[in-house]
């Protein structure tokens, strides 16, 4: 797209970053596609930015957790507030310890 002068828009970009958090191997990808995402003018819907949140909290280690903390709260620096209750639409009917270990993330850096 990029060499034929053509920049993608908000579609591409969440169809991208949800492709690339089926895997675990490309968290960082869909993190960086995000951030390049917001730093273009343009606002993730809750099941795009969960996805990468999500992705990140099924590694269940503490480098992906701190990892994914750090993302949460670089996209509050760029203005933009993850939305709790949106998330929780987005995870239903995702195992309970996903769902934990997603809203402990996000929950962590929203309170502080």
């Amino acid at each position: 797209m990029l060499a034929a002068g053509v920049a993608p828009k908000s579609y591409t970009y969440t169809v991208l970053i949800k492709g690339l958090t089926a895997d675990p191997n490309f968290s960082g990808d869909a993190k960086k596609c995000l951030l390049e995402m917001m730093d273009k003018g343009m606002r993730p819907n809750a099941a795009t930015y969960t996805a990468v949140i999500e992705s990140f909290a099924k590694q269940e280690d503490e480098a992906s957790e701190k990892e994914c903390k750090e993302l949460v709260e670089v996209m509050m620096g760029k203005g933009f507030v993850p939305n709790a209750k949106a998330m929780m639409e987005v995870l239903k009917g995702r195992p309970t310890p996903v769902i934990r270990r997603v809203m402990n993330i996000v929950l962590s850096k929203l309170k502080g």
